[in-house]
């Protein structure tokens, strides 16, 4: 799990970052949009390779599924997808990709809020986790701003509309991957029969499903806002290869992402995902020439214990869970062995 969640904020970091040296001179390869939909079909295309070997090939079709879940999940997700993505590239284009990951730190919190207003459990020291690592991503954006504006960097109201959108976006994704992986989860009550009936998904066929989705309304959105003849003009060897090394980052990107996802839930996912903001933020220093604040450094801080309070509470949670069902489990015994005695 640690090296999982290690290789989804390199694999976060060099995506972001590739896709910005893509949209600077001196490539200047502005089609975020057909980049976005080589990034979904290559998850979709490792996906339909999966079940093709596995046997299972009707995992990667929507009947697969009930219509209805499809039209609760799997549709709202691929609306989400381009929104989350795409803009997100488009936003980097504006202000930059450090200016983008600090507005994505805000992710966590948006996803917490979204995932409880959807019914998963979240303890109060997890919240108070959540709290911490908000805190320290107003200062990781208090230095980074600051220092924005020393410098004299540009950014726009369209950029930072792009980023805003894009943070919304994924926090629905989010949130509705993380509820067809672990439905159970959402379950508000025990006695909510029908989302603890719901049998959780597998990533692969959760992917199978919205990414293909995500590739069409992104191929949707790109043939309405792109030129498909200009990015193929402008589509020179070098453009290609850091294309194709994008496409690589976010492919590794997209599965450990989900595997994350799976494994520490939607809130504490993003967390972690966050901390590519400091990794940004090392690499404008070491290779852009960028000045890193010490106030950046205490941001850092912040993060990171609140990254570990919130995981201190799933765990704290599970425990209890664990708990109460040895415990119902000896009550059982029990009473089944007075019912005995009785006879």
């Amino acid at each position: 799990m640690v090296v999982n969640a290690c290789m989804f904020v390199a694999s976060l970091v060099t995506t972001q970052l590739g896709v910005k040296v893509l949209q600077t001179p001196p490539f200047s390869y502005r089609f975020p949009g057909f980049v976005t939909v080589l990034h979904f079909s290559c998850v979709v295309v490792a996906c339909a390779i999966y079940f093709i070997y596995k046997g299972e090939p009707i995992k990667v079709l929507p009947c697969s599924i009930p219509w209805k879940k499809y039209l609760k999940t799997v549709l709202p997700i691929a609306i989400s997808q381009p929104i989350s993505v795409v803009f997100n590239n488009k936003a980097m284009g504006y202000v930059g990709a450090a200016i983008c990951a600090i507005i994505g730190t805000l992710s966590p919190v948006a996803t917490a809020v979204v995932s409880r207003t959807c019914g998963r459990r979240i303890q109060l020291l997890s919240w108070l986790g959540v709290l911490v690592a908000f805190m320290g991503a107003l200062v990781i954006s208090w230095g980074e701003v600051s220092q924005a504006k020393a410098h004299g960097a540009g950014k726009t109201v369209t950029g930072l509309l792009f980023a805003f959108s894009s943070l919304s976006g994924r926090c629905l994704k989010i949130v509705l991957l993380d509820y067809m992986m672990a439905p159970a989860a959402y379950a508000e009550k025990k006695s909510d029969k029908e989302t603890e009936l719901e049998e959780p998904m597998g990533v692969m066929h959760v992917y199978a499903l919205t990414y293909s989705g995500g590739a069409f309304m992104s191929l949707l959105y790109s043939l309405w806002t792109e030129s498909i003849v200009e990015a193929w003009n402008q589509l020179t060897l070098p453009v290609f290869g850091i294309v194709m090394c994008t496409a690589a980052s976010a492919l590794v990107l997209n599965f450990t992402g989900g595997y994350a996802l799976a494994d520490l839930g939607a809130s504490s996912q993003q967390i972690i995902g966050k901390l590519n903001t400091i990794v940004i933020s090392a690499f404008s220093v070491a290779f852009l020439g960028e000045h890193l604040p010490a106030i950046v450094l205490l941001g850092t801080a912040f993060v990171l214990v609140g990254v570990a309070i919130f995981e201190r509470g799933v765990h704290g949670a599970s425990d209890e869970d664990d708990s109460e069902s040895d415990s119902s489990s000896d009550s059982d015994g029990e009473t089944e062995d007075k019912r005995k005695t009785a006879a």
